[in-house]
């Protein structure tokens, strides 16, 4: 009676989830949403309003992180719900569901994230998220895993660039440096100064722990093995050896523009990603992805 009870209660909040998230009639990425309600909160003097909360629904053709597909490919749909204090911390949480697979809500996510800027070119944020999926899933998917992160952004004028240092805490732990540089840009405001829109295209590079591939013929390939379980050798083969070695793993290169309007946004977003490295073996997240974010700030 207590499982029942607790499965009652688990479809009854993930409903209202969706319901809330199909009320704003859009969709929003869900693994990026804290970050972007961050990029585009509107400044506050210490005056004003401590708190904010934001719902969002999305949709994308594929969820990339960390160098390896957590949705196989699959299209997703998600809706989540972000509170802020201060424009400085912002919790996160999201249900994604992934578009012919069971059960319905393939994983969830919860992510907090603590921004602060020095002056006008330098600024610090540290973030954790956790991914949680359900146990008949978790040998397609990908175990539950935990990602700790700590960016540096600095602001030269022309670009803007973020260093981001991370540790993934999962069955096969490792590090990974993201270097992403951006030009952001907006359009003046019309609509009475409630509209604008905004452009930031992005090239983001991605470093992290690489298999190496040695046959006794002397050859060296390199591939990348998905991170959120342990990484599996070729049964098959008594001919090579294997290694690991940190380095760059893809190029994305993103264009996300963005329509505001008092409180409500939606983000169109096209990227591509580069393997810097291809092995049929350990294959990696290759080509164009698209994305249809959107969130209101209810207060």
């Amino acid at each position: 009676m207590r499982m029942n009870f607790s499965h009652k209660y688990i479809r009854i909040l993930t409903s209202a989830l969706l319901t809330l998230g199909l009320l704003f009639m859009a969709f929003i990425k869900a693994d990026t949403l804290f970050q972007s309600v961050k990029d585009h909160a509107p400044e506050t003097d210490s005056s004003s309003h401590f708190h904010s909360l934001y719902a969002g629904v999305g949709t994308g053709s594929n969820m990339i992180y960390l160098g390896s597909t957590i949705s196989h490919d699959h299209p997703f749909y998600s809706t989540a719900i972000t509170y802020g204090y201060k424009n400085s911390f912002y919790a996160s949480a999201s249900a994604s569901h992934l578009k012919g697979v069971n059960p319905y809500m393939a994983f969830y996510s919860l992510s907090l994230n603590y921004t602060h800027t020095f002056n006008s070119w330098f600024d610090i944020s540290s973030s954790i998220a956790g991914y949680k999926t359900p146990e008949s899933l978790q040998e397609t998917l990908f175990s539950d895993f935990a990602f700790i992160n700590l960016t540096t952004g600095f602001d030269w004028k022309l670009i803007y660039t973020k260093l981001s240092f991370g540790g993934l805490i999962s069955e096969d732990s490792r590090g990974y440096l993201q270097i992403r540089n951006s030009r952001y840009f907006e359009t003046p405001e019309f609509f009475n100064g409630k509209g604008l829109i905004s452009f930031d295209p992005n090239i983001n590079t991605l470093l992290g722990e690489l298999v190496k591939i040695e046959t006794i013929t002397g050859v060296t390939k390199y591939g990348v093995s998905p991170p959120f379980r342990h990484f599996k050798k070729n049964p098959n083969s008594t001919t090579e050896s294997y290694s690991s070695k940190f380095g760059i793993m893809d190029f994305e290169f993103s264009l996300p523009v963005t329509f505001s309007y008092s409180n409500f946004s939606i983000e169109a977003e096209a990227s591509y990603i580069l393997p810097a490295y291809t092995n049929p073996d350990y294959p990696a997240p290759k080509g164009f992805s698209f994305f249809l974010n959107a969130y209101y700030r209810i207060f």
